[in-house]
C-alpha cells in the first residue's frame, strides 16, 4: 500500500484533536437521555484520511450531485456543514430521519457530503459535496440493540426506504449479525432497481457475522487507520474494498465545529462518497459497474488479491472517476452474471463471498480491472 503521508505526524496531531474537540467514536455514547452535545470546535488540520482519499481531485469533474441514502441513527438537517444536503428522509418508527440523537449517522453523512467551509482555515469536506443525504433512522442508540434479528429486519426496511426514496448509493452504517430473508430481499430490491448498496464488513466481536455485507452484491468494506490495516478488527464477511475509519473528521448533529471519531462502520462513508462521484460523472454505468470501477482503481496492496484484511485495497476516489477501463477482451470467458442476487437458503461460502464482485459483475469486472483481477482470482489465499 502506497504511503502517501506521514501519518505518525498526523495521528499525534489528531490525537490531541480527539481530546480537545471530540470524544472518539467508542466512548460517544451519550449519557442515557441526552443526545450527543454541539461541537462549536472547527479542526484546521486535514485529517489524514481526507488527504488519503485526496478527493477533491474530482471535484472539477464531478462533485456526486446524486442522492445518497444513510441507514443508521438518523442524519441532521441542522448541521451547518451539511446545510442544504439533507432531504427529510424517514423514521422506522414514523415521521422523518433529518434529526440524530446519537450522532453517528450525521457523522457518517459528513464523510460522504460536508460542504467544503467558507473558512479558508477550515478544510473539512465530504468526498462527495454535491450530494444529497436520504436519511432513514433505524434507531437511536446501536450500542443498545439486543434483538439482532430484529435489527436485522429493521436494516432491510432501511434500504428499502432509501431506494424508494431515490438513492442511488445506499450507505449502511449498521451491521446485522443474524441472516434473515427480508435482509436479502432489500438486497435484491437495490440490485432491480441498479442501486449500489455499501456495509461493514468488520463486527463487533470474533465470530459474528455481518450481514448485509456477506450477501452477495453487497460492497463490504474494511476499516484501515492511519498505519494501514487494522488488524485488531473481526471480520465477519470478506472484505472487497477498504477506507479510512480511525482518527476521522466529521461533524456532530449541531454546532459549526468538528468531532474526532472511530468505527469500522465509518468507513462506508468514504466508499459510499466515492460510489456518488462515479454514478454522477457516468450515469450510464450500472451499480455493479460503478462497484467494479471502485475496486479496479483500488489502492492495491502488494499481497495477493483479494487480501483478507483490505480487500482488493482502499478505495481512490480520484482515480475511480478518472480510470480508462482495460477494452481488451477478457483472456477467459466470464462468469455468469449475477447483478440481481437472489434469496438463498444458506450463505454462500467464504470463496464465493470474496469474489462476488468477478462473478456478479462479470465482463464489467474483468473490462475495469483488466489482469490484475484476473491474476488475483488465480492467487488468492484461502481464509
Amino acid at each position: 500500500m502506497r504511503a502517501r503521508l506521514r501519518t505518525t505526524v498526523l495521528g499525534a496531531v489528531l490525537g490531541v484533536l480527539a481530546t480537545a474537540v471530540g470524544a472518539p467514536h467508542a466512548a460517544a455514547q451519550p449519557p442515557v437521555g441526552q443526545c450527543t452535545p454541539p461541537s462549536e470546535t472547527p479542526v484546521t488540520t486535514m485529517s489524514w484520511a481526507q488527504q488519503r482519499m485526496a478527493a477533491d481531485r474530482a471535484w472539477s469533474l464531478t462533485r456526486g450531485e446524486v442522492v445518497v441514502g444513510v441507514v443508521d441513527t438518523g442524519v441532521s438537517a441542522a448541521a451547518p456543514a451539511l446545510a442544504g444536503a439533507v432531504l427529510p428522509g424517514t423514521d422506522l418508527r414514523g415521521g422523518p430521519g433529518d434529526d440524530d440523537c446519537f450522532g453517528r449517522g450525521t457523522f457518517l453523512a459528513s464523510l460522504i457530503a460536508a460542504r467544503p467551509s467558507s473558512d479558508p482555515h477550515v478544510p473539512f469536506a465530504g468526498v462527495a459535496p454535491g450530494a444529497t443525504i436520504f436519511p432513514v433512522r433505524v434507531n437511536d442508540d446501536p450500542p443498545k440493540v439486543l434483538d439482532h434479528a430484529a435489527l436485522a429486519r429493521d436494516i432491510a426496511r432501511g434500504i428499502r426506504a432509501a431506494v424508494d426514496g431515490g438513492a442511488r448509493v445506499v450507505a449502511v452504517g449498521l451491521v446485522a449479525t443474524l441472516d434473515v430473508p427480508e435482509l436479502r430481499a432489500a438486497v435484491a430490491h437495490a440490485a432491480q432497481r441498479d442501486v449500489l448498496v455499501v456495509a461493514p464488513a468488520a463486527v463487533p466481536k470474533r465470530g459474528q457475522l455481518a450481514f448485509p455485507a456477506r450477501i452477495p452484491g453487497v460492497l463490504a468494506v474494511a476499516p484501515v487507520g492511519p498505519d494501514g490495516p487494522v488488524r485488531s478488527a473481526s471480520y465477519g464477511a470478506d472484505p472487497a474494498i477498504a477506507a479510512p475509519a480511525q482518527q476521522l473528521v466529521g461533524v456532530a448533529p449541531r454546532g459549526a465545529g468538528h468531532r474526532v471519531s472511530s468505527g469500522s462502520e465509518l468507513a462506508v462513508g468514504y466508499v459510499a462518497g466515492a460510489a456518488a462521484l462515479v454514478r454522477a460523472y457516468h450515469p450510464a454505468l450500472s451499480a455493479p459497474e460503478v462497484a467494479a470501477r471502485l475496486i479496479g482503481a483500488a489502492d492495491h496492496p502488494s499481497t495477493p488479491l483479494p487480501n483478507e484484511l483490505v480487500g482488493y485495497g482502499v478505495v481512490d476516489p480520484f482515480a475511480a472517476v478518472t480510470t480508462i477501463p482495460n477494452t481488451d477482451p477478457p483472456a477467459t470467458p466470464p462468469p455468469e452474471d449475477l447483478a440481481v442476487p437472489k434469496p438463498a437458503a444458506a450463505d454462500p461460502a467464504p470463496a464465493t463471498r470474496a469474489l462476488w464482485l468477478v462473478g456478479g459483475i462479470g465482463a464489467a469486472a474483468l473490462l475495469l480491472a483488466g489482469p490484475t483481477i484476473a491474476v488475483a482470482a488465480r492467487h488468492r489465499r484461502p481464509h
